[in-house]
């Protein structure tokens, strides 16, 4: 490599992938990084950077087929750098990534994966499985389950710049309860491996997509996501029948009231 390679006058790449800036980085993306600075010094072709260079550099990267990850991966690494030079004003705007609609799960789905990992004895699983589908929570939030959020039964969780309101029904409760007192969990997350480190996103996906082969269910379904996408659409349709329920009583209610006091047309 060019230890004297730059993308803006006086900052070597090389100088910047050993700083203190980078020191925390694995091997694989540091070497990811350095391809991607070498290559916008190449296609700046000695010329400074500017707003107007790297939005033509944006587009030159849409129209060569790059996917929008690829690019903010690309947008990523120039921002690091342009920061660790003191160019605030060259930083860029990721692009936003639209996500794929996650596949529905049904309700009857949903039992099947619950009656397979108690077959299979993953009492872990099925209390995860339970987790995610009765409550909406969010992955990020996993951790914050501990014996005490468990006794108290609900919570504001901290998530992200906001907070979630953890309601847990009795059912699960006492089930998380029971869990709980038969591995000796006194403190700290309620779910972790058996090396005692919590339970991540990898780990959580590879469990639930083996559970999904299990039951005969598509694997693609295996994701916290659609667990939680079922529980907003089970409510959404529990509150929708309460809804015409409501409007039907109301009518009926109107009715009765007409008959009993409406203007008949007669004086």
């Amino acid at each position: 490599m060019d230890k004297t390679a730059e993308i803006l006058p006086g900052y070597p790449i090389e100088t910047y992938l050993q700083s203190e800036d980078v020191a925390d980085w694995n091997v694989d993306t540091r070497a990811s990084y350095r391809r991607i600075l070498y290559e916008l010094q190449q296609y700046l072709a000695g010329r400074p950077p500017d707003a107007e260079t790297l939005h033509r550099w944006q587009q030159d990267l849409q129209q060569n087929g790059y996917r929008t990850q690829s690019i903010n991966i690309r947008l990523s690494a120039a921002n690091n750098y342009f920061r660790w030079c003191g160019r605030y004003d060259l930083l860029m705007h990721h692009h936003q990534v639209e996500a794929a609609p996650a596949p529905e799960l049904t309700r009857a789905e949903y039992l099947r994966l619950l009656r397979t990992a108690r077959k299979r004895g993953w009492h872990q699983l099925y209390l995860l499985v339970k987790l995610f589908a009765l409550t909406g929570l969010p992955l990020q939030c996993l951790n914050q389950i501990t014996p005490q959020v468990v006794e108290d039964g609900e919570a504001l969780l901290p998530c992200r710049s906001s907070r979630f309101a953890l309601h847990l029904p009795a059912s699960l409760r006492r089930e998380l309860l029971d869990y709980i007192q038969k591995n000796h969990i006194k403190d700290g997350p309620v779910f972790v491996t058996r090396g005692g480190h919590p339970v991540n996103r990898s780990n959580l996906c590879r469990k639930l997509q083996e559970l999904c082969r299990e039951a005969g269910i598509p694997e693609e379904k295996g994701s916290p996501r659609c667990l939680r996408n079922l529980c907003r659409t089970t409510k959404d349709t529990l509150y929708a029948n309460m809804e015409q329920q409501l409007r039907q009583m109301y009518e009926l209610l109107l009715q009765a009231e007409q008959e009993s006091a409406g203007w008949s047309g007669e004086n």
